[in-house]
């Protein structure tokens, strides 16, 4: 008899309750299969459950959508409403309002935030790193089992519209903001067979979140307020969290102020750069000079001194007349202070790349060499990158495939799912690791032999064992010499 808590989700039926809670949410599974939200979030963390919570769970099934779930979404449309200008001076005190803006859910002030923060060449460099493998990852689409999974999947490829610079612009907002949306046009193709759909991106600007109704919100071009419904043929909501994404993976939270510190330092050492390459000359004129007249502008003597000393300054004399007794000084800045600019700018530059990357990724030792190296960004943020491909191939199949199957097919059951070939960056190591375990192996069983030790089948499969080496070699079958019996 099993103890109280001690059973735990299996991969498969995990991955069912996560794709279900994507399209109704947490809180209305939770209240579907009878249990409470936060035990559905602890099964579905992997940790231990009850019988009778693992009984419930257990019968969750993937819910078959029909084309009569769709039927008025079909029939409506919506716009989104026309981008509006910018601030283009951002102080200290309204990037802090823009970030708690983005804390409560209101992306208006987010958004153009983060799209001057794109100006600043550390940020910049940084996203593009965090977004530019999608537009090198491939995509494909599985079929549904079956050759009517298989027809529909041809059919998919055909009449679903998904440009990947729509998905490379989505990708951007996510990392951004931590949820971007998306919406989908519907249109019948040339012969009126079938509804294709095409994937736009939403103005995040527009959206905000109501706590009232827990869901997104937002204003469309004829002023009218629509709510966000992942998954209801027209909205999808890309996202790595169920609850309040956006206080969680936005990447604005934390490089706001990065972006605005790297800013301050480059202004300060422009200051700092101008007092050290720009000498200054200061000039003394003898006793019996007059420096101004009666109404304070300079003498005839003085301004005709200060233009010598202007021109000696820019250039444009190669010498100069003084009047017996002037002096002149020569003001240098000789401070060794400006080093300091050079290493804020590049721990600035390096925050901005731990932020949207997690790590600096930079060649050699701290500023040692110039570029990024390519195997330490993908072997240090793999996870990022594949957290950003999971959670739009998770959108894309139920915002996307699953209703166009079932407008189509008649049932989202025929929708294939979309997913990217994600490269793995340790295959060569894992085969050369394979095949030292099957060198072993072989050299195991060689010395076996060589011993008078019998070698069967069993003998074999333990070493098989020991060694990780699966699935066992199978030994060739004994075959008896006829000549032997005469």
């Amino acid at each position: 008899m099993a103890s109280r808590h001690d059973l735990t989700l299996s991969d498969a039926i995990r991955k069912t309750i996560q794709d279900e809670a994507k399209i109704s949410g947490a809180e209305a599974l939770a209240q579907r299969a009878g249990v409470h939200v936060a035990t559905l979030q602890r099964a579905l963390a992997g940790r231990k459950i009850s019988q009778k919570t693992f009984r419930a769970l257990e019968k969750i099934k993937p819910r078959v959508r029909t084309a009569d779930e769709f039927r008025d979404v079909l029939a409506s449309a919506v716009r989104p409403p026309r981008l509006r200008e910018t601030p283009t001076t951002w102080e200290l005190e309204t990037i802090r309002d823009a970030r708690d803006e983005q804390l409560r859910g209101r992306f208006a002030a987010p958004v153009a935030l983060a799209r001057a923060m794109r100006t600043d060449d550390a940020i910049f460099t940084a996203r593009t790193n965090r977004v530019a493998p999608h537009d090198a990852i491939a995509s494909r689409l599985v079929p549904a089992d079956g050759r009517r999974g298989e027809r529909c999947a041809a059919r998919a490829a055909e009449s679903v519209f998904v440009p990947r610079t729509v998905v490379g612009g989505l990708l951007g907002t996510l990392v951004d903001h931590g949820v971007a949306v998306g919406y989908v046009e519907h249109e019948p193709n040339e012969d009126g067979t079938r509804i294709d759909f095409r994937l736009r991106e939403w103005p995040l600007e527009f959206v905000d979140y109501d706590p009232q109704t827990e869901r997104l919100r937002t204003r469309t071009r004829d002023a009218s307020q629509a709510e966000i419904v992942h998954g209801d043929g027209r909205w999808i909501v890309f996202r790595k969290h169920d609850l309040l994404p956006w206080t969680i993976d936005a990447t604005l939270l934390a490089a706001a102020f990065v972006w605005a510190s790297h800013g301050g330092v480059l202004q300060d050492w422009n200051y700092s750069t101008r007092s050290h390459g720009l000498s200054k000359i200061l000039g003394e004129l003898p006793d019996g000079f007059a420096i101004a007249k009666g109404d304070g502008t300079l003498s005839n003597e003085a301004s005709a001194y200060r233009d010598m000393l202007r021109d000696l300054m820019t250039g444009d004399a190669p010498a100069g007349v003084q009047p017996p007794g002037a002096k002149t000084t020569v003001l240098a800045n000789t401070s060794g202070a400006w080093q300091v600019f050079s290493e804020l700018a590049l721990n600035r530059e390096k925050a901005a790349a731990r932020i949207y990357l997690g790590t600096d990724a930079h060649l050699g030792s701290v500023g040692g060499a110039p570029g990024v190296d390519i195997a330490t960004l993908f072997g240090v943020s793999t996870t990022r990158l594949q957290g950003d491909l999971d959670a739009l191939s998770s959108a894309l199949n139920v915002g996307v495939y699953q209703p166009w199957a079932a407008v189509n097919d008649g049932d989202s059951r025929l929708a294939p799912r979309h997913e990217y070939v994600v490269p793995d960056p340790d295959e060569d190591a894992k085969h050369e690791q394979a095949a030292a375990k099957e060198q072993r192996l072989a050299e195991a069983i060689v010395r076996r032999r060589e011993a008078g030790l019998v070698v069967n089948q069993q003998v074999v499969d333990d070493l098989a064992l020991r060694f990780g080496v699966s699935p066992a070699p199978r030994l060739a079958p004994v075959v008896s010499d006829p000549s032997a019996a005469d």
